[in-house]
Parts: structure tokens; C-alpha cells; sequence
């Protein structure tokens, strides 16, 4: 007995310490195979999946998170197309369950029809050259008022107020004379008729040059009386868009009473982008809509296209004339408007493969099945749906139509990746290893 119990001691002891050895054997055995395994493949440089622009050309763990850094491998290297990337861009692979999760479609760069109805918003506005502004040409005072409220129609004609004019009595009186004096000096001396009739026509000249009608005049002339007041009336019919006239106000010559505008024809300012101008020319065809007028549409003609720039909203703005014989339409009111622009046919993509950067306009063009490349490109026309192209594709070429941003951002993090080491992108970094220290020289 007593020599079977040193044996099984040292069986226990060769178990004990023999698994671990074996099992350390196994881990570097499964180690040296995929090593092997990945032996055919060339390791670009090591990377942190949670920073993958950070490059380090050791494997290790990463100093950024708690995980081993992961192998690049020169197969997973992104394409490379013909022409050369955009700076800051690199091709893109995605595969093809990638593909459908992110919703990646395409478009053919064909010729297409660029231009045509431009639809955009409108304010009314009354037509400047149908304003009139009702004011008295001599000093006074407003006896009554016949129009008293803003917004008032009023027809041609119609009387506005009553003014009191000590000057306009005293020139009527000087017509009385003067008519009084042509009478007993016109079987006279030729001289003194002559001068008697060219003070009275000086005379009448004057009330004319105040506005008073000839029929006013012929008025004083016959009944010989002085008109203490005289009643200033409408010269077109419209609305009172302004009202500064209040009974008693003494008014001085120039002085506004009244603006009235002729709404039979409004304006519609339109608002058109700076690009879609090239589609836009005095006497294109217009049609103006609003939201409260279901179904009821008004026609008219772009009258004139603004020659300054709004600065806020990059816009400029283009006239339309619109008959308006019912009213209906009012100063101030917002209404959709489309313009008939000038199409024609022209290479174009559609305006979501278009990437603005700011510096470059950016389209993403399919090499291959997957395989995606950064263009620069120039664009011309903007259309509603397609934009013109000038140069950088060719028809025939598929570019990116959706989740073209997020090809863009895989673009841009493959190119921080492809910058080589000491130029102005991320340098390699080396995992586990100091900067050694230039010696500094001996004295």
C-alpha cells in the first residue's frame, strides 16, 4: 500500500501540471494557424474600429478603448478608378447586403428635357403706373370730407372734399374783374382791349395752373359769384389705398390727400432663384393660384425681370401683370406662381445625386457592382427635378441617386486613411514604442 500512494501522487501532480502546458500548446497551435491562415494576406496597418482613422502600424490593443486593434488588409483596401479622386475623397466599396440596408439606388446620366415651368411664390401688389396721389396745388383748409375711410371704393369722378382757399377766393374775384374790365375796354382803344383781354386770360391761366377745372371757371364767369369752396374730386376709379385728409387740416400746395390705385391690374412679384434665371424672359406666359381660391386660376404675362439681387434670400425678383376685373385679387396676398421657362434638351442627372461641398459639387459615379467614385463635376441649369451637366460625366454613367451622404462620409474616412505618412493627414503610429529623444550634442 505504502508504495501506491507515492504513484498516484505523481499522477496527480503530471495532470495538474500538464493541462495548462497542453492547453497553452492548443492556444498557440489555433494562434500559428491563423496566422497562417492570414499569411497570403499583406497587413496595410492596424486600426481601432471606433476610430478608424487612426492608423498604428503594430497589432496590439488600442489605446482609445479596451479591445484589440484590428488588421487592414491590402484585399479590403478600397478601389481605385481610373481618374483621380477629388483631395479629401476615395472610392468606396460597400457589399451587397450593405447595399440594401442602406437603400443605395442609381441613375443613367442621359439627356434630358432642363428648363420649362419654374413654380415658385408671389406676393400682389397694385401697379405702380395705375397710382394716383389727390393733393390741392394752393394753401387751404378742408371744409368736408366726402371720402373719410382707407379702403373705400371710389369711382372717376366722384367728389373727394371740400377746400377753403383764401388765395383761390382772391383769384376768383381777380376773374371777375378782369372779365368785368374785358368788357368795358372792348370798344376802346385796339391797345387797351388787347391788354384787357391778356390780363383776363392770365387770369384764367392761373386757376387752370391750380387744377380748377374749365368747367369751374365757366361756372364763375356766367353766375359772377365767388365760390367760397372748391371740391376736389377723383381722377380714376380704384380704392383708397391712403387717406391723410382730416375735415379742418390746413393743407399746404403738394400736400398728399388722398393715393388711390386702379386694382383692375395688379402686379404678382415672384421670387426666382439666381439659377433658374437663364429660364426666365420678359413675356413668358404666367399662372398665378392661392390656396383660399380652389380651383380658380389667374393668367398673365412676366412684364419685367428686376436687374438687382435680394442679398437675404439670393433671389430675384420678376413681374408678372395679371388682369384683375373683378377685384379679386388684393394687394399683399401670397400666391403660387408658374412661369413658363425656356426647355431644352441637355445632358442632366437628377438633383439628389448632386453633393454640394461648398468648394466642389460632388456626384458619386458607379464603377462596378458596389464599387462607387467621388466625380467633380459642373453643373448649369436647375431644373425642378434634373440638373444640367457641364462637365466631369459622361452619358451613359450611373451615379448614386440615395444614401449618397452616407457614401460621402465613407468617402471622406477613406481618404483620411489613404493620405500617405507625413503629409497633412494621419501619420501611423506606432502601438507600445516611445519617441526617442534626438541626442543632444556633446559639448
Amino acid at each position: 500500500m505504502w508504495r501506491s500512494r507515492p504513484l498516484a501522487i505523481g499522477v496527480a501532480f503530471l495532470l495538474l501540471t500538464g493541462a495548462p502546458l497542453a492547453c497553452k500548446k492548443k492556444g498557440a497551435a489555433k494562434g500559428a494557424e491563423q496566422e497562417k491562415q492570414a499569411s497570403g494576406k499583406k497587413v496595410l496597418y492596424w486600426y481601432d474600429p471606433m476610430k478608424p482613422e487612426v492608423h498604428f502600424d503594430h497589432p496590439g490593443k488600442s489605446p482609445f478603448m479596451d479591445m484589440q486593434l484590428e488588421p487592414k488588409y491590402s484585399e479590403e483596401a478600397p478601389a481605385t478608378s481610373g481618374a483621380a479622386a477629388p483631395p479629401g475623397f476615395s472610392v468606396v466599396k460597400i457589399p451587397l447586403e450593405r447595399r440594401q440596408e442602406i437603400g443605395v439606388t442609381t441613375a443613367k446620366v442621359e439627356k434630358r428635357t432642363i428648363g420649362g415651368a419654374i413654380d415658385t411664390n408671389g406676393v400682389v401688389a397694385e401697379d405702380e403706373g395705375r397710382l394716383k396721389v389727390v393733393n390741392a396745388k394752393f394753401a387751404g383748409y378742408i371744409e368736408k370730407l366726402y371720402v373719410d375711410r382707407t379702403g373705400q371704393p371710389v369711382r372717376r369722378g366722384q367728389p373727394l372734399l371740400t377746400v377753403y382757399s383764401p388765395d383761390l377766393v382772391a383769384t376768383e374775384r381777380e376773374l371777375l374783374l378782369a372779365l368785368e374790365n374785358a368788357r368795358r375796354l372792348s370798344s376802346g382803344s385796339p391797345q387797351a382791349a388787347s391788354d384787357a383781354s391778356s390780363l383776363l386770360s392770365a387770369t384764367r391761366q392761373r386757376l387752370r395752373l391750380w387744377d380748377i377745372p374749365d368747367s369751374e371757371i365757366d361756372r364763375i364767369e356766367k353766375s359772377g359769384e365767388v365760390s367760397k369752396t372748391l371740391t376736389l374730386y377723383s381722377p380714376v376709379s380704384g380704392v383708397v389705398l391712403k387717406k391723410d385728409a382730416v375735415a379742418g387740416l390746413a393743407i399746404m400746395p403738394g400736400m398728399t390727400l388722398y393715393t388711390i390705385a386702379d386694382l383692375s391690374t395688379v402686379w404678382v412679384l415672384a421670387d426666382v432663384y439666381q439659377s433658374e434665371m437663364a429660364m426666365t424672359a420678359p413675356g413668358n406666359a404666367a399662372v398665378v393660384s392661392a390656396s383660399f381660391l380652389p380651383g380658380e386660376t389667374f393668367r398673365g404675362r412676366v412684364d419685367f425681370v428686376y436687374p438687382t439681387l435680394t442679398e437675404e434670400t439670393r433671389t430675384i425678383k420678376v413681374r408678372v401683370v395679371i388682369p384683375n376685373p373683378k377685384g379679386t385679387l388684393k394687394p399683399g396676398m401670397f400666391v403660387r406662381v408658374s412661369l413658363s421657362g425656356k426647355a431644352r434638351e441637355a445632358l442632366a442627372i437628377p438633383r439628389s445625386a448632386l453633393i454640394q461641398t461648398g468648394e466642389r459639387q460632388i456626384a458619386f459615379v458607379e464603377q462596378s457592382a458596389g464599387v462607387y467614385a467621388p466625380r467633380e463635376m459642373k453643373t448649369g441649369v436647375q431644373g425642378k427635378d434634373f440638373i444640367e451637366v457641364l462637365s466631369g460625366l459622361q452619358e451613359g454613367e450611373m451615379v448614386v441617386t440615395s444614401a449618397n451622404f452616407l457614401i460621402d462620409s465613407e468617402s471622406r474616412i477613406g481618404a483620411l486613411g489613404s493620405v500617405p505618412e507625413g503629409s497633412a493627414g494621419q501619420p501611423a503610429q506606432s502601438l507600445g514604442k516611445k519617441p526617442e529623444k534626438p541626442e543632444e550634442p556633446k559639448p
